[in-house]
């Protein structure tokens, strides 16, 4: 946009300041010559201020003169810089402003002694009233000379008129501070781990903020009552940039020196004279070297209380530190603030990370079997007379604890083939998964196993219907859907709030089981699944993903009443993914419950371990006043068997109904259910 486009249609002061700022911005985000685009917010300041017209001067070659800019010049690539005579009194009002850097309003131009010269320019249109103003940094320094005119007639400039530019001056400084803002966030969240380059950053704008030759950070310690800091500003610089460097972390009591006071009371402290301050701490000049003269010494809190401290050190151009530094250093501690607290907390991170690193360790060591453990497995032979057993819905594997392990690979192998996984990992595999079953009563190795040859007889009977991915997956997926169980139910995690229940909202414990079998498999030596393709890899995860999910009882219900209908309806097609699901969830749930389908005397002895872990987890609820539901009431315990009945009646029963519907051959499951049903309703007689 060039300035001959600047059109304004309202001079109210606020609306041109919105404009101001907009255009700022549209501008400075497509680049441009720097002092052109000063000249045209220069005769956006001139509209607002009703000025006839302005002249704006930059610094000559060696900054003890002034030119004039055209902006015509400038465009059309000619000089755009007119000497206009050297920065001294007695001159021209721009070179009188230039030399005092102080915004003067005039009256009456000619007849003001203190500039013979007037403006310096020749229009042949009298000028009478002048407003000019300094252009300056942030930290001070003079960049141009903004002139503003009224003609003769017109009313002069008045103390509206002058703070105008201040409000503009105010803008400009405010736009340098946003763009500190974001170019912190951008730092921050660019590279969160280089909490120094934060640091840095915030100090480097600080020195500038006031003018500083010095700036250092000191965090508090409350627990030790010490400061303490490891960066140091060491007064040289890097392509313009102030170098701080790293070095072994100092502390000094928090009872000692100004920053120390600052800590302690929370209060500013601005001393002009360091040496003559008997609070001031000559220990941190020893350490380094360096000679303080004067010190504005800033809190930096955080809720209240007061995590580190910000110290200026000698003022830039001036005897000692300002009012107004105060005054700014203030507004910027808020963000000081905001990077140590930033700082604090990725440092507690990185101290919990490495807790935890150091803590999976020595969960590793111990949840991984050791080479004698696999090794003694791939040894293991089966009694002959176990074979015919193994593919029995009812088979007990009480009586062959030391050879679970053993029944677990010989039923993949005749289920999957024994090409299907690597020997050494499938053993490594299994006696790891071993060891990450808790010694709880009930959901423990034993049932683990039981459970895994509950689906390893219903797929001997369904051969051709489930892929060879899907009967790996069906039986990894029942050998590990209780992994690392802690003898509580779901409810109970959530209503102490575990931090699994935080972490699993839905499904608590069986995304939990999902997560540790992903854990092992990815154990060096342990991934059985390493021989497939990437996208088999996946599908299989995805098939144990959602079996072992399908055991969480409260998805159960819901599950077979559809495959119920699908059923009822004659529309349920196995090559249906949604209605596949369904079937393979309705499986999971009948091997989970497997043990209502052995013997008698069997059923009886796991219900007593059943229960085991319900009067367990009744029994904290009871210890905070909370009362558990009959099942886990070990105070409830005639009302067992009836419980029993009922649960075998709603859930138990039909479940294997539908399954028996699906698949013919698993109706000795129904069967069996139903039997120990009976028999457990002769207990309530």
């Amino acid at each position: 946009m060039h300035c001959g486009e600047l059109q304004y249609q309202d001079t109210n002061m606020q609306s041109v300041v919105y404009e101001l700022n907009s255009y700022m911005e549209q501008r400075l985000d497509t680049g441009g010559d720097n002092k052109l685009l000063l000249y045209e917010l220069c005769n956006i300041i001139k509209t607002a201020t009703k000025a006839d017209g302005f002249a704006l001067y930059f610094l000559g070659e060696c900054n003890n003169s002034l030119c004039l800019f055209t902006p015509t010049g400038a465009k059309e690539g000619l000089p755009g810089l007119i000497p206009s005579g050297p920065i001294t009194f007695g001159t021209t009002i721009a070179a009188h402003v230039a030399k005092t850097r102080r915004t003067l309003l005039v009256e009456d131009i000619m007849g003001d002694e203190r500039f013979p010269h007037g403006t310096g320019q020749d229009s042949g249109i009298r000028v009478h009233s002048v407003l000019c103003l300094p252009i300056l940094t942030a930290i001070g320094d003079l960049i141009a000379i903004l002139e503003l005119h009224r003609h003769l007639g017109r009313e002069p400039f008045n103390l509206i008129s002058g703070i105008f530019p201040c409000v503009c001056r105010g803008l400009a400084k405010q736009t340098e501070l946003n763009d500190f803002l974001l170019d912190v966030s951008k730092t921050y969240f660019d590279n969160i781990v280089a909490i120094d380059s934060l640091l840095e950053h915030i100090m480097i704008y600080a020195k500038n903020l006031v003018n500083a030759d010095r700036c250092a950070l000191f965090q508090v310690d409350h627990n030790n009552k010490e400061l303490y800091s490891d960066l140091f500003d060491i007064g040289e610089e890097n392509e313009g940039k102030p170098v701080f460097r790293k070095t072994k972390e100092i502390r000094f009591s928090i009872e000692k020196g100004i920053a120390g006071q600052v800590a302690r009371t929370g209060e500013v402290l601005n001393i002009p004279d360091a040496y003559a301050d008997p609070r001031f701490n000559r220990e941190v000049d020893l350490y380094t070297g360096y000679t303080t003269r004067n010190i504005l010494c800033m809190p930096i809190v955080s809720r209240g209380t007061v995590i580190g401290v910000v110290q200026m050190v000698n003022k830039l151009g001036g005897s000692a530190f300002t009012k107004t530094d105060e005054n700014n250093f203030k507004m910027f501690a808020v963000f000081c603030a905001l990077a140590l607290h930033c700082a604090n907390m990725y440092h507690r991170i990185r101290h919990s990370e490495c807790i935890y690193r150091v803590t999976m360790e020595k969960l590793s060591y111990h949840s991984i079997c050791t080479s004698e453990e696999w090794k003694t497995l791939t040894q293991l032979s089966l009694p002959s007379a176990i074979y015919k057993e193994i593919e029995l819905f009812h088979f007990d594997i009480a009586a062959f604890e030391e050879l679970w392990p053993a029944i677990v690979v010989y039923m993949v192998h005749n289920s999957c083939g024994k090409t299907s996984f690597e020997q050494e990992k499938l053993c490594r595999f299994t006696m790891s998964v071993r060891k990450n079953y808790r010694r709880v009563p009930y959901h423990n190795w034993k049932h683990a196993v039981t459970v895994a040859h509950c689906m390893y007889a219903i797929l001997q009977k369904t051969t051709g219907i489930f892929t060879e991915l899907e009967r790996k997956g069906l039986l990894i997926a029942c050998l590990c859907h209780d992994l690392d169980h802690r003898g509580y139910s779901n409810s109970y995690l959530q209503k102490f709030d575990h931090p699994l229940a935080a972490l699993y909202s839905t499904s608590t414990m069986e995304q939990h089981h999902f997560s540790q079998t992903v854990s092992i498999l990815q154990l060096e030596g342990h991934n059985i699944f390493s021989n497939l393709t990437s996208s088999e890899y996946e599908q299989v995860l995805e098939i144990i993903r959602k079996a072992i999910i399908a055991t969480d009882l409260a998805l159960y219900f819901g599950n077979r009443k559809q495959l119920a209908e699908l059923l009822a309806t004659g529309a349920l097609d196995l090559n249906n993914r949604a209605h596949r699901d369904r079937v393979i969830g309705l499986m999971m749930t009948a091997c989970d419950l497997c043990s209502v389908t052995k013997l008698w005397p069997v059923t009886r002895l796991t219900a007593n371990d059943i229960y085991a872990e319900f009067w367990t987890e009744g029994d904290e609820m009871k210890k905070i006043g909370m009362q558990p539901i009959p099942m886990m009431d070990r105070d409830k315990k005639d009302e067992v068997p009836q419980g029993q009945v009922g649960f075998y009646n709603a859930v138990a029963v039909p479940c294997y109904t539908t399954l028996s519907e699906l698949f013919p051959p698993s109706g000795p499951l129904l069967t069996a259910c139903r039997s120990v049903t009976r028999s457990t309703q002769c207990l309530t007689a």
